[in-house]
């Protein structure tokens, strides 16, 4: 019994550590961490994001940001095709946001797409 526990408690710790890794490589990575928003305005990634998407054919998307279109942003990612995914994460990989492009090579679009409606309060 002692051993299992013991065998849990450091799977547990393990898990922790990574997660903790992996969030802060992210963080760092895309220039932006806990306490402050993709979203915020005042944030220089919000703009150069969205001039990365004019120059890569995501005008609509881009455009949706920028106007804070929140549903017109929901429904380009409901339509998101799995070849506009890929080719989001090669512009992010390519672009210096190799933390955002990591994790979203770590699911699949769908994943994607139910996280963003999770985000955007919109869980079906």
């Amino acid at each position: 019994m002692k051993k299992i526990l013991l065998v849990l408690t450091i799977a547990i710790l393990t898990l922790g550590a990574v997660t903790a890794v992996y969030a802060n490589e992210n963080s760092n990575s895309i220039g932006f961490g806990y306490g402050s928003s993709m979203m915020s305005q005042n944030n220089s990634n919000y703009t150069d994001m969205i001039d990365l998407m004019k120059e890569n054919g995501f005008e609509d998307a881009a455009k949706a940001m920028e106007n804070r279109d929140y549903d017109a942003m929901n429904e380009l990612m409901d339509n998101l095709t799995d070849d506009q995914y890929n080719q989001m994460i090669d512009i992010m990989k390519d672009n210096g946001y190799r933390g955002m492009s990591n994790m979203m090579s770590s699911v699949s679009r769908q994943e994607m797409q139910n996280r963003h409606n999770s985000m955007m309060g919109r869980w079906f």
